[in-house]
């Protein structure tokens, strides 16, 4: 199925968090090759036929030095940087109420962590496929690892059945109307979601998973550069 050209989405990028566990290092900022991460994410949404904007959320702190970079990468698309919130969650609110203000609505709104640099043009296409005809999709890959249940004293106490289990990546991509519809209901009952997929399932739509590789990796630590730069390298040999 190929997406209709009409179905386009407004993507926000979410680059407001601290970096603690990166020791203080900004993610969207930190290098990957020579590149900021956030470039990477940029290239690919920037030649997308399935984006028409981007909203980057980041921290007060980085604004200046992101709009530079923005700036100077050439794009085509409508790029707004915005400052975010104390919360993830907060700042994507922000980032959405920033990409929909005075500006036409997309069909879509996807939400993507700045620190995902290596998701590929293939599975940006599966995701919105899935999402076209199921209204929600959100990349994920399945469990590899073995899973326990421990008590209080870190005793184990069950087995975890791996079938079943996905880590959950970016893009998330959700029709635009019951991610507002979504937030809303977030806001009025005051609960906090660890992703935008727990919001959109909270306020009782079905989302469906788009299966990724397990190469989509978030940056977390600063050994997770020498990994993402490792991919990189794997896949300029394959070409």
């Amino acid at each position: 199925m190929i997406l209709k050209r009409h179905k386009t989405a407004t993507v926000l990028i979410a680059a407001a968090g601290s970096g603690t566990r990166m020791g203080g290092v900004s993610k969207p900022l930190m290098k990957i090759n020579g590149r900021e991460a956030l470039l990477y994410s940029l290239d690919l949404f920037d030649k997308s036929s399935f984006i028409e904007r981007m909203v980057i959320s980041t921290r007060k702190e980085d604004i200046e030095t992101i709009q530079n970079l923005v700036n100077s990468q050439g794009y085509t698309k409508e790029i707004i940087v915005t400052e975010g919130g104390s919360t993830r969650q907060e700042s994507v609110s922000l980032a959405f109420k920033a990409g929909f203000e005075k500006r036409k609505k997309t069909h879509f709104v996807a939400v993507h962590d700045a620190a995902r640099p290596l998701l590929t043009k293939e599975e940006l296409q599966n995701v919105f496929e899935l999402a076209s005809k199921y209204g929600n999709a959100v990349c994920a890959a399945k469990a590899k690892d073995t899973f326990k249940t421990t008590d209080k004293n870190n005793v184990i106490s069950g087995h975890v059945e791996r079938e079943n289990l996905w880590h959950i990546q970016t893009p998330q991509v959700f029709d635009t109307d019951m991610f507002h519809t979504a937030l809303a209901v977030a806001q009025r009952d005051g609960t906090e979601a660890t992703d935008e997929s727990g919001l959109v399932i909270n306020a009782g739509f079905l989302v469906k998973l788009s299966e990724c590789g397990h190469d989509n990796i978030k940056l977390t630590y600063p050994e997770d550069a020498y990994i993402a730069e490792a991919i990189l390298e794997k896949r300029k040999h394959k070409k």
